[in-house]
């Protein structure tokens, strides 16, 4: 089957595969922090695809990249677009929050966010429901509010245990907190309990480095190779092995290892 048929306030839309899978790709390139592709094929898909949901996605996804690019006017109004095709967008409430945030519009950030919280309470679907509470942890980690971003991601993660995501996520909110004891034991566990991928490896990996810089107070490679004992090392080495064999990709972290690994 080609095309996805989908009802709207419109009429009938279609969305191709085409177009579902070029989304997929950009969400993920966004996901891995590649904002400037995200961007590009975000770009491609408001100017190839006509489906309305396929419009409202894209625009989401590219308030997103412009807000990891901290082009916050811009994302502002990518969003703003996305939420005249849907003005209950969770995706582009949270780019327009995020955005908000960013040029120090904070009341209107947390009017959104509100908005958010009065829309998650009226979706039944548990699954949604637990993406729109980590949603949430992620503005909050972003306004460093840390303590309301771990009681949103336990939410996310009490509706929906089966999303591992989820627990990585934790860990990237007790990493962002300074709690690195923690967030190690969020990513092992996130590991453990089946997501054994580059993305979770890396970021073990890069928790396990900044633990080694903060006790050792640098973080040039070669400083930080000179300092480390044995056992540390070998730590170290076999966790970045560990994510490479995964498909972890990093230049910064493969300087690191040319260093440390020898």
């Amino acid at each position: 089957m080609s095309q996805l048929l989908i009802h709207c306030k419109s009429g009938l839309v279609t969305t191709s595969n085409k177009c579902y899978n070029a989304i997929n790709t950009a969400d993920a390139q966004n996901k891995a922090g590649d904002y400037t592709n995200a961007l590009n094929n975000f770009n491609e898909v408001i100017k190839q695809c006509d489906a309305y949901d396929a419009k409202e996605k894209a625009y989401a996804g590219k308030a997103t990249a412009l807000n990891g690019l901290h082009q916050y006017q811009d994302a502002l109004t990518a969003a703003g677009q996305g939420l005249k095709i849907n003005k209950n967008s969770i995706d582009n409430l949270f780019a327009k929050a995020n955005a908000e945030e960013g040029l120090g519009m904070h009341d209107a950030a947390v009017a959104d966010l509100q908005s958010i919280t009065s829309l998650t309470s009226k979706n039944r679907n548990t699954a949604e429901r637990a993406k729109i509470y980590a949603k949430q942890a992620e503005v909050n980690t972003r306004q460093r509010n840390y303590t309301e971003a771990l009681d949103n991601i336990q939410q996310a993660i009490t509706l929906d245990p089966a999303n591992l995501d989820f627990y990585e996520q934790k860990g990237d909110i007790h990493s962002a907190a300074g709690n690195f004891s923690e967030a190690m034991n969020d990513y092992n566990d996130a590991i453990a309990k089946g997501k054994d991928d580059a993305e979770a490896w890396k970021s073990k990996t890069v928790l396990q480095v900044k633990i080694l810089q903060k006790k050792y107070g640098t973080d040039n490679a070669g400083e930080l190779a000179g300092k480390m004992n044995s056992a540390e090392k070998k730590s170290l080495c076999e966790t970045i092995s560990k994510g490479q064999s995964k498909g972890m990709k990093d230049m910064t972290i493969d300087l690191l290892q040319t260093s440390v690994c020898r």
